[in-house]
C-alpha cells in the first residue's frame, strides 16, 4: 500500500510539473511573439500564480517515493570506515529524524492550511483560493513520515 501511494503520488507530482514546463514554453513563446507584434497574443494570464501553488503542491509529493527508494542525500565520508553495527544505527537515527521532521513539517503546513482557509487568503491574479495547494503537500508529508516508520520497523522498502 505504501509503495503505491508513494508511485501515485510521484507520478502525480512528476505530471505536474511536466504541466509546468509546458505552460513555461508556452507563456514564453507568448513573450517572444508579443515581442514581434506587440499587444497581439500577450502572455499566460496568471503564471506567475500558477507556477507558485502547482510547484508548492507538486514537489513534495516526490518525497515520499525518494524515502521508499532511499534515495535521498546521504555522506558517507566517515561511516563506511565504522563497524557495520554503528552505520546501521547511524541509518536509523537518520530515517527516524526523517520521519520526525516530516511530521513536524507536516503539523506546521496544517496550520498554515488552516490559517490560510480562515484568512481567505486568495492568489492575486488568478484569485483562486490558496489552501487546497496546502492539502498535496500535507498528505505528502504524512506519506513520508509513514514511509520512514516502515523503514524503521524493517519494512522491506
Amino acid at each position: 500500500m505504501l509503495e503505491r501511494s508513494a508511485a501515485a503520488f510521484a507520478i502525480a507530482g512528476g505530471t505536474v510539473l511536466l504541466a509546468i514546463a509546458a505552460i513555461t514554453g508556452v507563456n514564453v513563446l507568448l513573450y517572444l511573439a508579443d515581442l514581434l507584434a506587440p499587444g497581439r497574443l500577450g502572455i499566460v494570464r496568471g503564471y506567475e500564480d500558477l507556477v507558485r501553488l502547482f510547484v508548492s503542491a507538486a514537489v513534495p509529493m516526490l518525497f515520499p517515493y525518494c524515502q521508499l527508494r532511499r534515495g535521498h542525500v546521504a555522506v558517507d565520508l566517515l561511516a563506511e570506515h565504522l563497524p557495520p553495527p554503528v552505520r546501521l544505527g547511524l541509518e536509523r537515527t537518520g530515517v527516524a529524524l526523517t520521519a520526525a521532521i516530516a511530521l513536524f513539517l507536516a503539523f506546521w503546513l496544517a496550520q498554515g492550511l488552516l490559517e490560510s482557509r480562515a484568512d481567505g487568503r486568495i492568489a492575486g491574479v488568478l484569485g483562486w483560493p490558496e489552501w487546497p495547494f496546502f492539502l498535496p503537500g500535507l498528505l505528502s508529508l504524512l506519506l513520508w513520515a509513514a514511509i520512514a516508520a516502515d523503514q524503521l520497523r524493517g519494512g522491506r522498502r
